[in-house]
């Protein structure tokens, strides 16, 4: 959500008990200045969530995919 050209970002408590969340696949693209809306939102879920592998790959496994 926008409040004129601020961007609100929020992220439910339980994201404090992930190491991946979907804040680490929009939060870099906010600061670097693009602008999400619901169809960049609905193409990051392609890949679908992040499975917590003990030997994680981020950002080279299929979550977030569409980023």
């Amino acid at each position: 959500a926008y409040l004129g050209d601020v961007p609100l970002l929020g992220i439910p408590a339980c994201g404090l008990y992930h190491r991946i969340t979907v804040l680490d696949l929009v939060l870099p693209r906010i600061l670097a200045g693009e602008r999400m809306g619901k169809a960049e939102l609905a193409f990051l879920g392609h890949g679908g969530l992040c499975k917590e592998c003990p030997e994680c790959s981020y950002p080279h496994c299929p979550f977030g995919k569409g980023a």
